[in-house]
């Protein structure tokens, strides 16, 4: 197995590494639209690295980086103990084999690939110092908002030199590092404040600093570069953050970032700006305002797809795009989706399972739950009601009545065939059938459903992406729509055929 794992491996060789090619993204008609993987990368040598600095990096991803020769068994068996005894997950990789898996491995999880990092990290070892190769890792990892290697992160997040970080600045880069997206200082500043002092605390354990100093770095306040909030400087923002997205967790960032590809894409130009153009029209939402954050409130995303193939033709995942806030509600934000989910949730399913339809009757009438009263949104009781009517008036009382028929784990598993993959069993209730969610959805996995009563009943999963070549020309994947039968035809019918009823 051993053998096997270390066949055909690349030569670890830090003074040649290939200079980076940006992958190219066009459009459904072939059109180039951007380049993705031009870095903002700034060199810098180990010697211009405050001690400070190296010793937060040190405390935060490999203690014992100076003591090992490439592989820590003492951190892999710890890390193993806290997994096993904890139940979460701990690394044990040392930064030598972050170095391995950043610039020479594909980013899968397997056990081949595990034994192939520590060999490579054990070969780098031995071919170059401790301070070469820290000081290759700190200029190749990525460290979030387009900031490759730590210079770039310095003046990105700080507007400083790398020589002029201070405990705090320093504590905080290291701790983006586990993950970029998580703990980033402009998105989720509360979790990247709680990285920093994970940082610090380490950084007391380990003899570094003092824990008066890791008190008083605790309580600086974030304090952030502001230019970095300026807008992304390519077209469709969403849509490429998107693309880029599903490519990076495919094909690793080596290969995204640096491999020079050509993705082909489902992106629609014309309906993409027709997209951000509503969203970014102020008559179209109420008063605006801007929270604390400076943020526009209300928000607001959307979603465009092909129902028949799964292309997804426009993302707008906000009312804004800044380098700073770049959440994308369209894609990654699970909100409740109200009314809209009942199609989903309940009457597709007593239609399709049921054999319920248009005239079936529902008894719109006063209901008590133990802990829960619902009502109509008007307040109003209707008595004995159509679905149609129930549908066409979005009666509260009618959904949840249907809902007890369906069963709640009928209607989960019914609305997880449509694509809906944040339901929780154990935890939803009644209220689902009202979009109360435990967890909420994304307008991503929504459009996917309703597509599948546009399809005749046929789920197609979304994608963005038709097929990926190498810088060469070959043909690394085509993605072919993924199509399942979830519902009758005639339930789909009967669906759409209801839901006109609202608009009419």
């Amino acid at each position: 197995m051993v053998l096997v794992s270390l066949k055909d491996l690349p030569a670890v060789n830090l003074d040649n590494l290939a200079p980076n090619a940006a992958t190219l993204i066009y459009d459904k008609d072939g059109n180039l639209v951007t380049e993705v993987g031009l870095e903002n990368r700034v060199p810098v040598d180990i010697e211009e690295v405050p001690p400070l600095v190296k010793k937060a990096f040190l405390a935060a991803e490999d203690n014992r980086f100076y003591q090992h020769h490439g592989v820590d068994l003492r951190a892999i068996a710890r890390a193993a103990w806290h997994n096993v005894t904890s139940g979460t997950t701990q690394g044990g990789s040392t930064i030598t084999q972050q170095l391995v898996k950043t610039c020479f491995l594909t980013p899968e999880q397997t056990f081949k690939r595990k034994i192939q990092e520590a060999y490579l990290a054990i070969q780098l070892e031995r071919r170059y110092t401790k301070d070469e190769i820290f000081e290759m890792y700190l200029n190749w990892v990525y460290f979030g908002e387009g900031a490759y290697g730590i210079q770039a992160a310095a003046h990105t997040y700080f507007g400083k030199d790398v020589r002029e970080l201070d405990l705090a600045e320093a504590a905080m880069l290291a701790g983006v590092l586990r993950g970029p997206s998580l703990y980033s200082p402009y998105r989720r500043p509360e979790a990247a404040v709680q990285r920093r002092n994970t940082v610090l605390d380490s950084m007391v354990r380990y003899g570094y600093i003092s824990p008066d100093e890791a008190a008083e770095a605790k309580r600086q306040p974030i304090e952030l570069k502001a230019s970095s909030i300026d807008d992304r400087q390519y077209p469709y923002p969403y849509f490429i953050d998107y693309v880029t997205e599903q490519l990076v967790a495919r094909y690793g960032e080596a290969k995204v970032f640096r491999e020079g590809l050509k993705v082909y894409t489902t992106l629609d130009p014309k309906i993409q700006g027709y997209a951000e153009a509503a969203l970014a029209d102020k008559s179209n939402f109420p008063a605006t305002t801007r929270d604390k954050n400076g943020i526009l409130q209300p928000q607001g995303a959307a979603v465009v797809l092909d129902p028949h193939t799964g292309y997804i033709k426009a993302i707008v995942g906000g009312r804004e795009h800044t380098q700073a806030r770049q959440l994308n509600r369209a894609t990654h934000s699970h909100r409740q989706p109200g009314s809209a989910f009942k199609p989903i949730f309940v009457y597709a399913p007593a239609v399709d399972r049921l054999g319920m339809g248009p005239a079936s009757v529902i008894d719109d009438i006063p209901l008590k739950f133990p802990n829960w009263t619902p009502t109509n949104y008007d307040g109003r009781y209707r008595g004995l009601v159509t679905m149609r009517t129930a549908i066409t008036w979005s009666i509260n009382i009618a959904a949840i009545q249907v809902l007890q028929k369906v069963t709640l784990p009928a209607a989960v598993n019914f609305a997880r065939q449509l694509g809906i993959s944040t339901l929780h069993p154990d935890k939803e209730g009644l209220a689902a059938a009202l979009g109360g969610l435990y967890e909420g959805v994304t307008p991503l996995e929504m459009a996917g459903a309703y597509g599948a009563f546009a399809n005749g009943g046929v789920y197609v999963e979304p994608t963005a992406i038709i097929r990926v070549e190498e810088r060469n020309g070959t043909v690394l994947e085509e993605f072919v729509p993924r199509k399942k039968r979830v519902m009758k035809p005639t339930t789909a019918w009967l669906i759409t055929d209801m839901l006109r009823s609202v608009v009419r």
